[in-house]
């Protein structure tokens, strides 16, 4: 770069003169480089890391001489006068390499003599243009065309590819020219040995010269270089000269190598910003399957105000947003309550759908079907035809009876609703059950009777409950859940359900939730 100026700024800062965003270690606004006279001068800006003249920590400022190196974070500048027509003075900007292999350079002005003006040119100017074009927020896409077409024009190539590693394998980002194949033996030199590499020409080169694709594509210069970042090597970037139109030099080299570090860096900030994005976009839809469900599951309560012969009240709390969890409850005609709780296998959006499918199937079946027995039956031939995921639920099914008491019931695979009185006692509620829904073909189901007594109520829940762990992985269990039962067993339905929620949630003690936590209460009262 030529320094035409009286003072240049330097910084992460988009309002420098020579702004590098994304380069470690340096502050907003790092150093200035200031015109003196004759002399150009260098002067710290009170940066957090501090600046370096040719390792010396910068105090005030310092006239700088022919091939100083100034050094900010992981940047460096040389200073020069050998480069440029008279009265006028040079800096190359380069981005320190974490390592130095024996097939790669590090840039300096030692040799800029003995290189074309236009050479040096190419070189600064390309380095220039990564460092504010890469600072930007482009698309990650456009980012991988933008460092291949810098690199060519540096180095004067003829052909081009840049490749990233997706999964241990290699594939084309952006690509100048066609009909070249990488060497097998450069791919992984440059991978595996994190090696930078430069040919002068191919056929000459013993560990090359006598590789097919080398011959068949006539290749006589090439550099490769690796893409590399503090968690290792994403990619390479390949570069050739066939029929040896132009001989890659050590400084080509050495630009690439530069070039390559800081479009490794700017790589891995794009990728984790669309990453970032993807997160939100699958958040919001998480938001909107959360708000659908809650749309599907009952939600007004009391459910039915103006019947004074029960009462129900139910919630879920799922684990991931949405969850496999359901509850439902209708009233069949005006003596029959119809409820049912769920719990599909599984967890997140794959789970809501089946649990909507399975309350669908009820809801479509329960008014048409004579005994819990039988709506199960269908389900479980309905879920079990189309089941290609490998899915199912458990599922408990009652119809209580308003005037008299009597509760029909039919489980299949769920856990044993507890019956409890208002005194405090309570009950296991047995029945021949059966395996969960959508499992197997075939499968029948008996219903179960009980009776109920003015007070009595009934608990279904799911194993979200019992099986909720504390921060000593110690589980909720059957026990807790009883003790709650003696204690609770008065309680209106919603005051209930809603204690029971808060009791597990206190026993957790902010340990992840790992299941969904549902809970119905029916209490009839006669």
């Amino acid at each position: 770069m030529i320094l035409k100026q009286d003072r240049y700024e330097l910084g992460r800062a988009d309002t420098n003169d020579l702004c590098f965003r994304d380069v470690a270690g340096l502050s907003r606004k790092h150093l200035a480089f200031e015109r003196d006279g004759t002399n150009w001068v260098v002067r710290d800006l009170g940066s957090t890391n501090g600046t370096f003249v040719n390792g010396t920590q910068l105090t005030g400022t310092q006239v700088l001489k022919p091939k100083d190196r100034v050094t900010a974070g992981e940047l460096s500048v040389v200073y020069s006068e050998g480069a440029a027509p008279a009265a006028q003075t040079v800096v190359f900007i380069e981005k320190s390499a974490e390592t130095t292999e024996e097939a790669s350079m590090t840039s300096s002005l030692d040799g800029l003599e003995e290189e074309s003006k236009s050479a040096v040119s190419a070189h600064v100017d390309a380095l220039i243009r990564a460092g504010r074009e890469l600072a930007g927020h482009m698309p990650l896409d456009k980012v991988f065309d933008l460092i291949l077409d810098l690199s060519v024009e540096a180095v004067g190539a003829s052909r081009g590819v840049l490749m990233t590693l997706e999964e241990g394998e290699l594939q084309v980002r952006s690509s100048k020219g066609a009909g070249f194949r990488i060497s097998s033996h450069v791919r992984d030199l440059v991978l595996r040995e994190k090696r930078s590499l430069l040919v002068r020409d191919a056929l000459t080169d013993q560990a090359l010269g006598a590789r097919m694709s080398i011959v068949q594509d006539q290749i006589r210069s090439m550099l490769a270089v690796p893409l590399q970042t503090k968690n290792g090597v994403i990619g390479l970037i390949y570069l050739d000269s066939p029929f040896l139109i132009r001989e890659f030099t050590k400084e080509d080299l050495s630009v690439l190598t530069v070039m390559s570090n800081i479009a490794a860096v700017r790589i891995e900030h794009a990728r984790l910003a669309e990453l970032e994005q993807a997160e939100k976009l699958r958040a919001q839809e998480m938001q909107h399957a959360a708000m659908i469900q809650r749309s599907i599951l009952p939600s007004n309560f009391p459910p039915f105000p103006d019947r004074r012969e029960f009462q129900l009240h139910a919630h879920m709390t799922p684990a991931r947003g949405v969850g496999g969890d359901l509850f439902d409850f209708f009233l069949l005609d005006q003596d029959h309550l119809a409820f049912a709780v769920g719990d599909v296998s599984g967890k997140g959006v794959p789970a809501a759908l089946f649990m909507a499918v399975a309350r669908t199937l009820l809801r479509a079946t329960a008014p048409h079907r004579q005994s819990p027995a039988e709506c199960l039956t269908y389900m479980n031939a309905s879920l079990n035809a189309e089941n290609t995921s490998g899915m199912f639920v458990t599922f408990f099914y009652g119809v209580l009876d308003i005037r008299t008491g009597e509760l029909q019931f039919a489980n299949a695979g769920h856990n044993p609703p507890y019956v409890f009185s208002p005194d405090g006692t309570y009950r296991f509620l047995e029945g021949k059950g059966g395996p969960m829904l959508g499992l197997f073909p075939g499968l029948t189901y008996e219903t179960s009777t009980t009776k109920f007594g003015p007070g009595d109520g009934i608990l279904v829940y799911t194993d979200g409950v019992t099986e909720a762990k504390d921060t000593a992985e110690e589980f909720f269990e059957e026990q807790r859940l009883e003790e709650y039962l003696r204690a609770h067993a008065s309680e209106p339905a919603e005051q209930f359900v809603n204690g029971l929620h808060r009791k597990v949630e206190e026993f957790a003690m902010g340990a992840p939730q790992a299941d969904d936590i549902t809970a119905l209460a029916l209490r009839y009262l006669g």
